[in-house]
């Protein structure tokens, strides 16, 4: 199962243009909101080029997460 999330969260952090939050993802593809930010850094860390958007200024679950650029 986590190597399915893995590839759930892959995929929607390249299908979005405008960028998602950790907290949504459980709505959209049925990952938990921790799950999602493992994910994330696992992904980051496996050198996929993640793009934030509101880092820094957002609790980490908020931040926008996207690979590739995200759209104003």
């Amino acid at each position: 199962m986590a190597n399915a999330d893995k590839q759930k969260v892959k995929d929607l952090l390249v299908a979005t243009r405008y960028g998602i939050s950790a907290s949504e993802m459980k709505t959209v593809i049925d990952v938990e909101q921790e799950a999602a930010l493992r994910i994330i850094a696992e992904l980051k860390s496996d050198g996929e080029d993640i793009q934030s958007l509101g880092e820094g200024m957002n609790p980490e679950h908020l931040v926008l997460y996207s690979i590739g650029d995200i759209e104003p």
